[in-house]
């Protein structure tokens, strides 16, 4: 859970004096009715002012010009470890603009009186144990709040009523995201004319997303939308192009079916759209309408179009503005597309997880910002060509720009893809990867230029020749892993100077020559060089390589002879017969004993019964 925030109050005048005697009352019952004394306030040991203007987190304004009454204008009591249920007693507060509880354990239900309050601006009570549902049994007549920003994210709530947004005609921000919400968006949204933010992610909603329920189009100063993380169905609702000053949607996952609307290109305005996993179909006219939004930075289509083509140069022009592209796990055929030259200040690609053909192309070391590039797990074949070193992101000549996230109100992706995911994480690193392809030939020297490189991954090619010793000059480098190819030749000793690599693989290659073992080598599991013929490895004790020993010239097996010597084996021979001569034993007395029980139970005699008959 993240720290809680505190919220600006609006630019009126405040000041720290006495507050009129109802909202003393309102005050000192709000606490009241709490499980934990708050520090300074009426009930607590450091309790010394009954001017509740002076009380923590409360704010207050004269009303009127010259000598008027100071009224209790904001309160702010975010983080404070406020227990107990959250009374509606505060909702007599008629002068206050902020309430601010947010980051405190406060249960139950939010009261429907807050949410009406007339002059309430600012209600923030996200990341709190709030339950039940958001909306009064019946709704407030239209015009009755002045509410512009509601924030209950991070709560267990479970519904809201079908009307919880009428009555709020100056609602600019919504966030419901990471609750329990089940059911269908609430009509009443459409109400909302004034609605600029919109983030109900992270739950369970459902319900088709196409419907007229909310009406977008009447939602024209909308510019945030996340619903991504519910089970929302039915397609892509064309009237979010009437929302023009649209700029980030953020709908992934859910199982949304059929096209892009064509209509999608009047939203100028976008920069950051995000449908991936869903049943999205049509990605050559889904491209062509989102390549006139000329602000486009992010795109992400991950998980759909199942088994399309990706078009080509001829189809599509590009997309000028892109920095971060994701079309994974699609099993696209097709090649890498020549359109992407026009992407000159693309940072992140990632086509992975497809079934693209062909040769990889120079131009691809064209870009100046590309940083990370995951074409794995597709069926490129050829060599990798040596002009991907000349990616200035990597070479060191220009900075590595990352992507950022935070400014479209989602968090980073780690692009790697497993099971048809992809996994969150903190950042993007900067990383080649080109495994599990046809790729062919030698692993070209000028790799070893891309300094900025965290991640190198060549495994599962066809990979040739010797690894170069210009790997060793990738100083950042944290993970090398050239497994399941047909590398020969001596792993270079120089290796041992990449300080931060944590991970190393080249198990499955044909190389010989003793394994490196100062530094990380040192840490590697015997997993990281198995099925080297050729490769003299060191033995390991658990985790930890010992000394060097001589070999029979096949990996993992050696001649300890040497270093026990002959006392060492007459003990472990001794031993052998010794644990031998006691099982025996132990296994003939068994039989004996086995043969009496047999016996007895046959003949229904016992020890027992025959001393009783003698008796």
């Amino acid at each position: 859970m993240s720290h809680a925030k505190s919220t600006d109050a609006p630019s009126w005048r405040l000041e720290l004096r006495s507050g009129g005697p109802a909202d003393w009352i309102a005050l000192s019952s709000f606490s009241n009715n709490l499980d934990t004394a708050i520090h300074g306030w009426p009930g607590a040991e450091n309790h010394h002012s009954d001017d509740c203007c002076r009380w923590l987190g409360v704010r207050c304004r004269r009303l009127g010009a010259h000598g008027g009454e100071l009224r209790v204008a904001s309160l702010d009591l975010a983080g404070r470890g406020l227990t107990g249920a959250l009374p509606s007693a505060l909702a007599r507060l008629d002068e206050l603009r902020v309430l601010n509880l947010s980051g405190n354990p406060l249960h139950r239900a939010v009261p429907p009186e807050l949410i009406h309050m007339p002059r309430l601006e600012v209600l923030d009570q996200s990341q709190n144990h709030l339950t039940g549902e958001l909306g009064g049994a019946e709704p407030a007549p239209p015009g009755a709040s002045g509410l512009v920003h509601l924030d209950i994210s991070s709560n267990r709530l479970t519904s809201l009523r079908a009307g919880v947004f009428l009555g709020l005609p100056r609602l600019r921000r919504f966030s419901a995201e990471s609750n329990q919400l089940t059911g269908v968006l609430p009509g009443s949204l459409s109400s909302c004319s004034e609605l600029e933010y919109l983030n109900m992610a992270n739950n369970s909603l459902h319900g088709n997303l196409g419907s007229s329920n909310p009406n977008f189009s009447r939602l024209t100063r909308l510019r945030a939308l996340h619903l991504g993380w519910n089970r929302l169905s039915g397609h892509l609702p064309a009237s979010l192009s009437r929302c023009r000053d649209l700029r980030v949607v953020n709908l992934h996952p859910n199982n949304l079916p059929g096209p892009v609307p064509s209509d999608f290109r009047r939203l100028q305005a976008l920069s950051f759209f995000d449908i991936g996993i869903n049943r999205i179909t049509g990605i050559a006219p889904a491209l062509r309408a989102l390549q006139e939004c000329r602000a486009l930075a992010v795109l992400v289509l991950t998980t759909n179009f199942q088994g399309e083509e990706l078009p080509g140069a001829g189809a599509i022009r590009g997309f000028p503005s892109l920095r971060l592209l994701g079309i994974a796990n699609c099993a696209l055929r097709g090649a890498v597309p020549p359109w992407l030259r026009a992407s000159a200040r693309l940072g992140v690609l990632d086509l992975s997880w497809n079934r693209l053909a062909g040769q990889l192309q120079p131009w691809l070391g064209g870009f100046d910002w590309l940083y990370r590039m995951d074409l794995s797990n597709n069926a490129l074949a050829g060599e990798i060509p040596p002009a991907l070193a000349r990616l200035r992101s990597l070479d060191g000549s220009a900075p590595v720009a990352q992507v950022s996230m935070s400014e479209y109100g989602v968090r980073l992706y780690n692009w790697h893809v497993e099971r048809g995911q992809l996994w969150y994480n903190s950042n993007i690193p900067p990383s080649l990867q080109l495994s599990r392809n046809g790729l062919a030939g030698a692993i070209p020297p000028e790799l070893g230029d891309l300094r900025a490189l965290n991640l190198l991954n060549l495994s599962w090619n066809a990979l040739s020749g010797p690894i170069p010793a210009t790997l060793a000059t990738l100083s950042a480098l944290q993970t090398l892993d050239l497994s399941h190819n047909e590398l020969a030749g001596e792993i270079p000793a120089s290796l041992e100077g990449l300080t931060f690599l944590s991970c190393f693989d080249v198990s499955h290659n044909r190389l010989r020559g003793m394994v490196p073992a100062a530094a990380q080598f040192s840490t590697f599991p015997c997993s990281s060089f198995a099925d080297n013929p050729g490769l003299n490895a060191e033995y390991y004790d658990g985790n930890r390589l010992g000394k060097a020993p001589e070999t029979d010239g096949k990996y993992g097996l050696t001649v300890v002879s040497e270093i026990f010597g002959l006392p060492f084996w007459l003990g472990m021979i001794f031993d052998l017969y010794a644990t031998m001569f006691v099982h025996l034993v132990v296994l003939g007395c068994t039989k004996e004993q086995h043969k009496t029980t047999t016996f007895e139970h046959v003949t229904g005699s016992s020890a027992k019964g025959i001393e009783g008959d003698q008796d």
